[in-house]
């Protein structure tokens, strides 16, 4: 027969997990932010060649073993930086 597991004090502390997402993904997420800006800024549609260089700067990232979740970040960024600026170009008439 199983016996009871022992409970807990609800007031004691439990040990906490560390995250699970990698530890390069929020500079790599706010680098991202950053090229993309200056990228769509000063390039406009040629910004698009960094996007695409930082996909497959990301792809290979991957492919060699890195953090997937870095390289996700990267591209996150890169996208959302890019694609917010061409938004308030296109808001402000620019477009």
């Amino acid at each position: 027969m199983n016996a009871p597991a022992p409970r807990r004090d609800p007031g004691s502390a439990s040990p906490q997990r560390g995250s699970a997402v990698s530890a390069a993904t929020i500079p790599l997420l706010f680098l991202g932010l950053m090229v993309g800006f200056f990228s769509g800024y000063f390039l406009l549609w040629w910004g698009l060649a960094v996007v695409v260089a930082v996909y497959v700067l990301a792809f290979t990232m991957v492919m060699s073993g890195k953090s997937r979740d870095a390289a996700t970040g990267a591209v996150v960024g890169v996208v959302a930086g890019f694609g917010l600026l061409l938004l308030v170009a296109l808001f402000r008439g620019v477009l």
